[in-house]
């Protein structure tokens, strides 16, 4: 959920306090929270309080950590220590109040949280036409972009009509008797034994007709 601010961050040269109204959602997010993602976050924080950093420019856009900031302001979450850094230092939120089992959900449930969330493909694509230098293979192979973005410009190629059967040779044929097909039966089998398997079913059938036909005439 988007907010206004009433009071901007600006670059901080020593760790600052500050509120969450102080910071931007980041409106080229391309991450999808799904309605599950955002519950389990707002059901860490509540558990176990907020245990995780984010990460924001000199405006105060939010880079990294868009879903948990969304949901602490959810829950009545409002305080925000800002750290300066500059990429060199790792910065590391230590917690003395959890119990064992709670540092073994936490663990879990900060993995999980966003296992349950996605990419949104048309916000990819979006960055890609407005960051030329941009490249996203570390991060994507070629058939996972493919299928977030598949669509999004262009329709896919309908599917190929069926080809047509091929023409062949259609016989009627009308028998006398129920001896004579019993017959008919037996030499198209015998044929079917002795005839090479590449030659084709129409000369079987002439051969079984001429061969009847010779039968009957004796």
């Amino acid at each position: 959920m988007a907010r206004r601010r009433t009071s901007p961050l600006v670059p901080v040269t020593m760790p600052t306090l500050t509120t969450l109204e102080a910071l931007l959602q980041d409106p080229k997010n391309a991450r999808r929270r799904t309605q599950r993602s955002t519950g389990m976050i707002e059901r860490s924080l509540r558990e176990f309080g907020a245990a995780r950093s984010l990460v924001v420019d000199e405006d105060g856009v939010i880079l990294a950590g868009n879903g948990t900031a969304e949901a602490a302001a959810a829950i009545g979450i409002d305080k925000v220590l800002v750290i300066p850094a500059d990429g060199r230092t790792l910065v590391a939120v230590q917690r003395t109040d959890l119990s064992p089992s709670q540092k073994a959900e936490y663990g879990v449930a900060d993995n999980r949280s966003s296992d349950t969330s996605e990419f949104d493909g048309a916000a990819l694509a979006a960055l890609l036409d407005d960051h030329a230098e941009l490249d996203l293979s570390p991060w994507f192979s070629d058939d996972e972009f493919k299928a977030l973005v598949h669509g999004i410009d262009e329709e896919p190629e309908p599917p190929a009509p069926p080809e047509p059967p091929p023409a062949g040779l259609t016989v009627q044929l009308t028998f006398p008797d129920q001896q004579a097909m019993a017959e008919f039966q037996r030499l198209m089998a015998r044929l079917a034994e002795a005839l090479p398997e590449e030659e084709s079913t129409e000369a079987r059938l002439s051969r079984a007709v001429e061969a009847l036909l010779a039968t009957r005439g004796r």
